[in-house]
């Protein structure tokens, strides 16, 4: 089976107006069925996932960029590890960086309710989008899609979950493609932007963007309005700037703690005395737990008033010496004491901390798509491999001809039980911006 790297667009698209995403959806909306002469928009019906997209370029790459037909598709089985919705996005997201077709099968066979969610059925809509792919069986509870992408495109996207289903999520899906497009691109995400079993939108924000901003990534983020269960409507802007390759990372010294932050937010008329409780409970654990190494601990209580509906959450930062940043996060919901909640976070964080990683539980498996698509080795030391991040590895290795290996690192400085993961990416190169490169050369 052959690889195939990036392919330019063979279509290209003019847009002469200045207005932005917002000001599209107030003039055309497609949640009201409205038409719309910039963009154009997924057909769907009911309470479906929208996307919506508005072409931004005005470039037609020569024939020796176009996509070629390939006859192969790579079966994926839904079902195998971790089995749930991570296998969509990361097949999904080398389908359409790679021009791979592929099939996936079984989807979240195991879970409560299997088949797509309105959040799966987003983040492949938008992917379709994205890469002018032909996107087959891609519907509320399907268990099977098969992705067949054309090429990878920059503009401006929309995607409307119409539930609270994860942004950040979104994200994982849609932003490693985009940085293989010609331009940047401009996202508008509608939808949970403070979910369970998802990353915080604070936590993409200040923890995962610092360790993307090692490869080479450029996010600037610029609206955030919060967003809850069960209704959702948060909404998250943001622009993502193309790359030529992946700058392969090495991130195998944590050096020492230096600093611990506390950030408890809450929304909309529910009453402070909720994150106090969370903030004074979190704050003694982690002065006990540091009380020898006297580390200092920072604190911030904030009353965010850009949110839709009520809510809060916490978010426990750890800082080194040499630049590493460890987080645990928690959503507030009625089920929970705000005492549990900053217990739970807190120990999961110092839970990290001991294992010896330079990165949390949560940050491993979001880096394995990046290593493996870098030109070069990377290296990062982490804790205990979750079932995430050994699926992650599975994936990028059946789909691409990257390489990995764990090993155990023997440190009882920092921890037992810390491995180093390295990879030998596939070096993918951004064909847009190397045929510019190649322009400005001659």
């Amino acid at each position: 089976m052959s690889k195939r790297q990036n392919r330019g667009n063979p279509r290209g698209h003019s847009n002469n107006s200045g207005n932005n995403l917002r000001d599209v959806y107030s003039r055309g909306n497609p949640r009201n069925g409205q038409s719309n002469q910039r963009g154009n928009k997924q057909n769907n019906s009911g309470n479906e996932p929208e996307v919506f997209y508005c072409p931004e370029l005005s470039l037609v790459l020569p024939k020796k960029y176009h996509t070629q037909p390939k006859e192969d598709i790579i079966q994926v089985d839904g079902s195998l590890l971790e089995g749930g919705g991570q296998i969509l996005r990361i097949s999904s997201a080398l389908s359409c960086i790679l021009a791979q077709p592929i099939s996936i099968s079984k989807i979240r066979a195991c879970r409560p309710k299997p088949g797509l969610s309105a959040q799966h059925l987003s983040g492949l809509k938008l992917v379709a989008v994205a890469c002018e792919g032909d996107l087959q069986g891609a519907a509320i509870r399907s268990t099977e899609v098969t992705l067949n992408p054309g090429c990878v495109r920059s503009g401006e996207f929309s995607v409307d979950t119409k539930t609270a289903g994860s942004v950040c999520l979104l994200l994982q899906t849609i932003l490693p493609c985009l940085l293989f497009a010609p331009s940047t691109s401009t996202l508008f995400l509608k939808g949970g932007t403070d979910a369970d079993f998802a990353p915080p939108i604070d936590y993409f924000r200040f923890t995962f963007l610092q360790y993307a901003k090692l490869f080479g990534i450029k996010v600037s983020v610029d609206r955030v309005l919060r967003g809850f269960f069960p209704k959702g409507c948060g909404e998250v802007a943001l622009n993502v700037q193309p790359l030529k390759y992946l700058t392969p990372i090495t991130i195998t010294e944590r050096g020492q703690i230096t600093s611990i932050s506390v950030c408890v937010y809450i929304c909309g008329t529910l009453p402070s005395s909720l994150t106090e409780r969370c903030l004074h409970t979190a704050q003694n654990m982690v002065q006990r737990r540091f009380s020898e190494t006297k580390v200092p601990v920072k604190t911030n209580l904030v009353r965010d008033e850009e949110s839709f509906g009520n809510g809060w959450g916490l978010r426990i930062t750890a800082e080194t010496s040499l630049g590493c940043i460890l987080s645990s996060t928690g959503n507030g919901n009625p089920k929970i004491t705000p005492e549990k909640l900053a217990s739970e976070t807190t120990e999961q964080l110092i839970k990290d901390i001991d294992e010896g990683g330079c990165v949390d539980c949560h940050m491993q498996d979001q880096l394995i798509i990046f290593m493996g698509l870098a030109r070069g080795v990377s290296r990062v030391r982490t804790g205990p491999l979750t079932l995430h991040t050994k699926t992650a590895i599975h994936l990028v290795e059946k789909l691409t001809s990257a390489q990995f290996s764990v090993t155990k690192v023997e440190d009882c400085n920092l921890g037992e039980q810390s491995y180093i993961v390295e990879c030998k990416g596939v070096g993918v190169e951004n064909v847009y911006l190397a045929e510019q490169a190649e322009f400005q050369s001659v």
